[in-house]
């Protein structure tokens, strides 16, 4: 894949992450516009959540006959329909129409340009790739959102969403002129699509859930965590940025590690590690370098078995690995939507600070998960 196709893919990538995500640093901005409650206006994430996980695999299923490149194009103009009826409305139901028009493209959109960049990389280099692709999700946490709040703070909500309008149509123009108009069996593989092992699909699906839910028990609700521990507002935005900075890294150190150790090893490796960091979280608040370190490391742990999931997905799979993708983008959204869902009944009856030894044991189900994934040559 050459480096403008990356770029195009990634920026790509980082459009979609960053609509999933601003909402919560545009809450305030928008329920104070639109005169509807903080409560309310935070549900437009769970619409786009089960929006995505429900549409997602169903959509990605009608289009898999299709070839790729119409189809992601398809997709950005139903992505820049559903910013538009967004960043027009004035009321909670077109608003939350607009989420789910912008989570059904982006469900379709962001399969299909892991699928291609699958389909477009050498073996060997396939995780860095799928890596440096989804970057791009990472990188929405760590310059998206503030910059994105940032941008809503000084001009008005609505321009963020004239602002991705306009990016999402030179990604469009990119990939018209970059993509390669082929299916899969153009494309070096001339089999057809097929799930080799089921159940170690459903294996790593189980990961991807397993890390989001322990994830967001914490990550959802870091700012009282903090706070009740003696830590500033402000710091919670700094810890939001070292976090996202450790995403990033983790995503690109994931890549890397697939390559060399395979895809089961990386994962049970820094499951372990998430596991650790997570343990020892609640005996640092009192020692904010320490605590920020090992933040940064967590979130380094827990994005690196991204692209390890998504490499052990393309292992199982003949031909393309959409809708393994769909399906496992789909666990993703509901493991934020499920942590958040534990992490608020925890909080509301148990002392906060100790949530994220909560996230250890959702964790280890995890690693348990992983355990069970047969290698190759254990598949009859």
């Amino acid at each position: 894949m050459n480096k403008k196709l990356l770029i195009t893919f990634t920026v790509g990538v980082f459009l979609l992450g960053m609509m999933e995500l601003i909402i919560s640093g545009i809450l305030e901005l928008m329920s104070d516009d639109i005169g509807i409650s903080h409560a309310m206006t935070g549900q437009l994430i769970t619409v786009y959540a089960v929006s995505f996980a429900v549409f997602g695999p169903l959509l990605v299923k009608a289009t898999e006959k299709f070839r790729p490149k119409p189809v992601i194009i398809a997709s950005l103009v139903v992505f820049i329909i559903g910013n538009l009826i967004f960043g027009m409305s004035n009321t909670f139901i077109m608003l939350s129409l607009g989420r789910v028009v912008t989570a059904v493209a982006a469900a379709v959109f962001i399969v299909k340009i892991m699928d291609m960049t699958v389909l477009l990389s050498r073996p060997e280099i396939r995780g860095k790739m799928i890596a440096l692709v989804y970057m791009g999700f990472s990188a929405a946490n760590v310059f998206g959102i503030p910059i994105g709040t940032l941008i809503g703070q000084q001009f008005g909500w609505r321009i963020i969403f004239w602002l991705v309008i306009i990016i999402a149509i030179l990604v469009g123009i990119g990939i018209l002129s970059l993509v390669p108009d082929r299916k899969g069996e153009d494309l070096g593989e001339p089999v057809p699509d097929k799930v080799l092992d089921k159940r170690n699909v459903f294996l790593y699906i189980g990961v991807t859930m397993a890390v989001l839910i322990g994830n967001y028990i914490v990550i959802g609700y870091i700012s009282p965590l903090m706070t009740s521990n003696g830590f500033t507002l402000e710091s919670v935005s700094v810890a939001l940025l070292i976090a996202g900075a450790g995403g990033m890294t983790g995503t690109y150190i994931g890549g890397l590690l697939v390559d060399r150790i395979g895809s089961k090893r990386t994962i049970i490796y820094m499951l372990i590690l998430f596991m650790i960091s997570m343990a020892v979280l609640p005996l640092l608040y009192g020692t904010p370098i320490l605590f920020y370190i090992n933040l940064f490391l967590w979130s380094v742990f827990q994005w690196s078995t991204s692209p390890s999931v998504q490499s052990g997905l393309v292992e199982n799979v003949q031909g393309s690995a959409a809708m393994v993708f769909s399906w496992n983008m789909s666990g993703l959204n509901l493991g934020i939507g499920i942590g958040a869902v534990i992490g608020g009944i925890y909080i509301s009856n148990y002392d906060i600070s100790f949530a994220p030894w909560l996230s250890v044991f959702i964790v280890g189900l995890g690693l348990l998960s992983v355990s069970f994934v047969r290698e190759h040559e254990e598949i009859v």
